[in-house]
Formats: structure tokens, C-alpha cells, sequence
């Protein structure tokens, strides 16, 4: 038990610290023959008014669309959005992640022709906060669209009743790219629409991985069953990215994911706020599909025959 603690211990000290609002590293390594990664930054967004952050946020995607026309690769599979002082209150009812999400709203609703096209073609995102004072927000794009892929245990955001915004958050849970790369986006501790396990780290963490497996099931339709256990799913992953309200839990959070995650390349872990204040850790990340399938294949060879 002490040495198994102490790789776990080894490997969460392995982390990489992120301290800017850039991309994952991963993205670096994509051929730019095959993708392009855009930005746009709203300068001085936390000093905006209200209605000023929604137009702002609306007229920021607006210039992400005009930069992917211009580009080689015009469809969206992948948003990365830093909200500054995201749960502050902003007006009547409406935090700042509200106000930013009826901006994307609105951007969104003329990108894919209308809500009802975001089940089928919008793309994954995160949305996370900092403290600082800018609205930044980096676009992966690819030749071909990507395919949307739903949690089943959780209601699409798009489709949140109005306790979380008089317009809701716009984004798929996962997207799959042609081949056997697929996109998770930010992952938490949600059930349907709710927050579930509040103020408990480690339970917060085993719903996190139920929720990232899950999409790893849906994508490929290995189905979780009470002999399957989640390592098996989450060995698909090779680059995660841990978000983290309290530096206090950073360690705990590190050790869940070593034990859980068996085939990590990278794990980022950036100090940032959460767009709900019970969250304690958000995790997003890349999952190869063709290691799960060659591990099944390799598990269905080695399985005795029944006579």
C-alpha cells in the first residue's frame, strides 16, 4: 500500500502547473494542415456593464466566425472560453457567466441556423473563470465537421431550464472528429442539470470520471456495466486538463486522476473558478478511441471459449 500511494503521489507531482489562459499543450502538436486555432480577446470585459459583456461576448464569436472563413478549416469542433469573474453577479438574476452565455447564445443561434441545429453540430467547450479582466476565448477548427456526442446521464446544456440563465450554455459534452479522436469538453459533477455531491472533493471526482467514462461509452458503445470498471474507459484519455477553485485540493485532485487515468501522456492542472460556486474540480481532455477498441479486441481474445 505505501508504494502504491507513493506512485500516485509521484504521479500527480508530475502535473504541469498552467498560470496563462492559452490552449492545452496538445494543441501545439496538431499538423496545421489539419486544423486551425483562432482567438479572440474582449479587453477590460470584467469593467463592461452587463448588456456591454453580452454584445461583447456576442460580437467576439462574430470575429471567430469571420477568422475561420478566411481559414482553411471553417468548422468549429472545440471552444475554449476564460470568463472573467465568472460568478459574480452581474444584473437581476444573471451572474457573468449568464451574461457571456446570452451573448454565445445569440452568436450561436445565427452560426448554425438556429437552436435547433445545436444538438447535431455544435461544438464542446469549456467555460471557466479567472481573475483577471479580459474575456478570452481560442477556437480549434478542422476541415470537416465534428460529430456531437451526449452524456446520457446529463440533460444537454442547451437544454437547461432557465434556473442557470433566461438563455442557456451552448456547447456539446464531447466531439468526435472523423477518425478515433474525440474532444471532452469541461466535465463535472452534474447529474441531469444539478450539482450533486456539494462540498465533498472525492465524491465530486468519482461523478466527474462517471461522466467523462460515460461519454467514452456513448462514443463508442462499449456499455458500462458492474464488471467494467471505469479505468478500462478512461485508459482512451492521453491529455487531461484539471481546473481547480481551491489550491488546497490541487494534490487530492492529482492523486484521483493518477489512479483513475492509466494512460496519461499530460495532465494540466490550472488554479481557475468554476461557472457554479459548488464545483470543486472541472476536467476536460482527449481520448484516443482506437486504444479502447484494440484493448477490447485483445480482451475478447483472451477469454476462454464456453463449450
Amino acid at each position: 500500500m505505501p508504494n502504491a500511494i507513493s506512485k500516485l503521489e509521484s504521479a500527480a507531482a508530475n502535473a504541469t502547473l498552467v498560470r496563462d489562459l492559452a490552449p492545452p499543450a496538445w494543441t501545439a502538436g496538431l499538423a496545421p494542415r489539419d486544423f486551425t486555432l483562432v482567438s479572440a480577446t474582449v479587453a477590460g470585459a470584467a469593467d463592461l456593464a452587463p448588456a456591454d459583456l453580452e454584445q461583447q461576448a456576442f460580437e467576439a464569436y462574430v470575429s471567430i466566425a469571420r477568422q475561420l472563413a478566411r481559414a482553411g478549416h471553417r468548422h468549429a469542433v472545440r471552444f475554449w472560453n476564460h470568463v472573467p469573474q465568472i460568478t459574480d453577479p452581474a444584473d437581476a438574476g444573471r451572474d457573468n457567466y449568464m451574461v457571456f452565455n446570452a451573448g454565445r447564445f445569440r452568436a450561436f443561434s445565427d452560426w448554425y441556423g438556429g437552436p435547433a441545429h445545436f444538438e447535431r453540430d455544435v461544438a464542446t467547450a469549456t467555460a471557466t473563470g479567472h481573475w483577471g479582466k479580459d474575456l478570452v476565448i481560442h477556437c480549434l477548427a478542422t476541415g470537416r465537421p465534428g460529430a456531437a456526442v451526449s452524456n446520457p446521464r446529463q440533460v444537454a446544456p442547451y437544454h437547461y431550464s432557465q434556473r442557470f440563465g433566461p438563455l442557456p450554455p451552448c456547447f456539446a459534452r464531447a466531439t468526435r472528429l472523423g477518425g478515433d479522436l474525440l474532444l471532452v469538453g469541461g466535465t463535472a459533477s452534474v447529474r441531469g442539470e444539478d450539482s450533486v455531491h456539494l462540498d465533498d472533493l472525492a465524491s465530486q471526482c468519482r461523478e466527474t470520471f462517471l461522466n467523462m467514462a460515460t461519454l467514452i461509452s456513448a462514443a463508442t458503445g462499449v456499455k458500462i456495466t458492474p464488471s467494467l470498471k471505469l479505468p478500462r474507459l478512461l485508459a482512451a484519455f492521453t491529455d487531461l486538463r484539471v481546473y481547480y477553485p481551491s489550491r488546497r485540493d490541487a494534490a487530492e485532485i492529482g492523486a484521483a486522476v493518477a489512479a483513475q487515468f492509466p494512460r496519461l501522456a499530460r495532465l494540466e492542472m490550472l488554479h481557475a473558478d468554476l461557472c457554479r460556486p459548488e464545483l470543486l474540480v472541472e476536467i476536460e481532455g482527449i481520448a484516443d478511441l482506437s486504444a479502447l477498441r484494440a484493448a477490447s479486441v485483445a480482451t475478447a481474445a483472451a477469454t476462454p471459449k464456453q463449450a
